[in-house]
This record gives structure tokens, sequence and C-alpha cells, in this order.
């Protein structure tokens, strides 16, 4: 495994009081490898427990959207940028600004950027941010490992802030703000809360911003935001400090993998920024990617003129079918998991819950799960999020109970 190392540290990094990331693993190739190998040698497949596949029945993208998905033609001598994704900035800027304000504002088209996935989207805003003078990042824990890595790529000290409760994923408001008022810091929060399955609602969003100084750039990484098991609007209404960055990924949300679109939102100088570094870094698009960002907003303005009609159209029933089976799924596990003597974090958004088992219990190993029983586990330690008296995993709310010996996993 490879170790994340929070450098360059320097003398004044000393006295930290936030969590150390410095030894927690991140690499999760090895998991992979070991699950290739099980099915390779049983002929068996395996279960995705906590993974990231999608092959339950009846859990499908929204049709219209996988239709013009697939409709749309491949170009391969074609390329373009997305400086110049004019049509598809302007309709995510008006999409957005229904429930979204930045510093009371609607937002323009200058203030969006159309990216391919959200990795790219964590690397050019903390890059953009590198640009401004940000020179370390407060990361609230629990964490996707990608921005983490980034920050580790671009040189920037890396403070992890863990949850003020394991299980619940509830933010430490005040070691957040104590954190982040360090000269040249930058605050990083994902929500939901990565793999906990809990959504950091506007109140608590109002909360902390409310605690940190104005001037503390704030990246919002909403990448799996859209899920929420009991809302059926897409994200909460707010209105973001001038400072934010808010980071979005509808093919997250409507399950497709094979053509991703992310949009980021920030302010104009921050938007050049990132663009300016996307060129540099990333290069060239396919030329039909602005169609591909075109298909998925389409998919958000319908979503968003149901909710406005007060109708339950294609959309709002597609969200409410893949709920109830989460909500299912995770009803038929609640049995196993409670003869382990574990808890289950309080879901109310996304497609994974955090299952937590009492210290002393056996040792989780992600490796050996998959070679020896395939079973695709990525413990808590992959999304930083550790507790002296607790351990965990994430648990595919996509999947099934398991059957047999599965069960006994634990």
């Amino acid at each position: 495994m490879t170790d994340v190392i929070t450098t360059p540290a320097t003398a004044n990094d000393a006295d930290e009081t936030v969590g150390d990331c410095r030894h927690e693993r991140h690499d999760f190739a090895p998991v992979v490898a070991a699950l290739h190998a099980f099915e390779r040698a049983t002929g068996r497949r395996g279960l995705p427990l906590s993974g990231w596949e999608v092959d339950t029945l009846g859990v499908a993208p929204p049709v219209a959207l996988a239709r013009r998905l697939g409709a749309i033609r491949a170009q391969p001598h074609g390329y373009t940028y997305g400086r110049d994704f004019g049509e598809a900035r302007a309709r995510a800027a008006a999409c957005l600004s229904q429930g979204m304000r930045v510093a009371g504002a609607a937002i323009g088209a200058d203030q969006v950027a159309i990216l391919q996935n959200s990795s790219q989207g964590l690397l050019l805003a903390l890059t953009a941010l590198r640009e401004r003078g940000v020179r370390r990042v407060v990361i609230a824990a629990p964490v996707y490992y990608a921005a983490v890595a980034a920050c580790q790529h671009l040189g920037l000290v890396v403070a992890l802030v863990p949850a003020a409760d394991f299980v619940t994923g509830a933010l430490d408001v005040a070691r957040l703000a104590t954190a982040a008022r360090r000269p040249c810091s930058a605050l990083l929060l994902t929500n939901p809360a990565y793999s906990v399955g809990v959504e950091y609602g506007a109140a608590q969003l109002r909360a902390l911003f409310a605690a940190l100084p104005a001037s503390v750039p704030v990246l919002l990484d909403e990448t799996r935001l859209g899920l929420h098991w009991t809302d059926d609007a897409p994200w909460y209404p707010f209105d973001y400090p001038p400072q934010t960055i808010i980071l979005r990924s509808p093919s997250k949300i409507f399950l497709l993998n094979g053509m991703k679109m992310s949009v980021l939102v920030a302010s104009t100088g921050c938007i050049v920024a990132v663009e300016r570094a996307g060129d540099a870094l990333l290069g060239s698009v396919p030329a039909n990617s602005e169609a591909v960002a075109l298909a998925y907003i389409a998919a958000w303005e319908r979503w968003l003129g149901e909710l406005r009609d007060r109708r339950v159209g294609p959309m709002r029933a597609w969200r409410r079918d893949l709920v109830a089976s989460q909500r299912a799924n995770l009803a038929a596990w609640l049995p196993s998991i409670a003869s382990w003597g574990a808890r289950v974090a309080p879901v109310d958004s996304g497609p994974y819950a955090l299952v937590a088992l009492p210290q002393p219990a056996p040792l989780l190993s992600s490796v050996a799960y998959a070679r020896d029983r395939g079973i695709l586990l990525m413990t808590a330690d992959y999304f930083f999020h550790q507790h002296p008296a607790w351990q965990g995993f994430r648990l595919n709310t996509l999947v099934g109970c398991p059957i047999s010996s599965e069960e006994q996993m634990l």
C-alpha cells in the first residue's frame, strides 16, 4: 500500500492539533487485484459490498438521459476546450441558480466551468487556490482520497480534522474554524459526508460558514449530492459566501461511468485560473464533450421542471424508485449488521452507509476479504475516517443482502 504523506511539513506544523493522515493507506489497487484473482480462481463473481459497481437488477440511469448520451456521435478527429462550452456554461448557470446564490446573486456563465469528472475538478480547484496563495488545506474527514492525493502532489500541507462523531459524521465546527485560521489556509468539505450516508444541510453549513473567517476559501466537494432519501430536490437552497468553490457531478448521481461530466462553480477569477490550469495540465477534450454536458444539464432541467410544476414525472419517479431500492437493500442488511454488534450511520443521502464496529473486533482487511471471499470491502481508513473506539466500512446500498457464508464475514 502507498502511504499518504502530508508534506511539505515545516517546523510550524509540529503543533497541529488536527488529525494526521501521514500513515493512511489510499491505494485501493491491491484490493481490486485480489478480487480479480478470486474470480479467476473460483469462477465466482465478487460481491461489490462497498464498491462502486452498479449491476443490481432494477438499478439504472434515467431512460431519457441514457438514450440521449447513447445517441451522441463520436468524433475521433475533433477536439475542443472546456472554456469554449458557451451553451453548456450558460444553461448550467441558469439551472443551478434555481436554488443557489453566491453572495446573494444568481450564478453567471462566467462563474461555471464544465469538466470531464470530479477528480479533474478537485485537482484544478486546488491548483487555482494554490495560485491564489493557499499553502495549507484543512480537510474535514471523512473525505475522498483523491482530494488528499491532489494536495500532496501540489505540495500543499494537509491538516485533517476528524468528524465530531464517527457514526454520524457530524462536523467539528470549532476545530475546523480554529484550523482554518492559520495563515494561507483553505477548507475542503465533502457533502454528503464521504461514504457515511449523511448530508450536511443548509443549517449546518450556515453554522460552519459563520464560524470561519470571511477570507478563508471553502471548496465544497458535492460530487454525490442529489440523491437525498427524503427530499426530491437535486440540491438544497443556499446562498454561498463569495470565497466558495462548489463541485457537483451529475454523472455520479445518474449512475453513469462511461460518459462523465462535472460542474465547478466559483468566482470569475477562480474559473479563469481553473481553465488556464486545465489547458496546461489536461489539454483538450473530445469534440462531443459539450453535447455530453448538455445531456446531463437537460436531465437537471427536467428534474427542476417537475418540481416547479409540482408533478412526479420521469425524473422524480426515477429518484424515488432508486431510493426505495436502496432503503430495501439496507433493511435486508440490518439483521446481519445487528448480529455483528455494529451500528449503521443514519443514512439520509447517497448510495453508501457507514457500518461501525466497536473496538476491539477482528481487524478488517480489504485485501484479505477480496482474496479469500471475493468481497469488495472499503474500510474507513480509505476515507481517512478513524476512531480509537470504532472501525468501520462503507456499505453499498445499491447492493442487496448477500447469502450463505458471506453473511458471517464479520
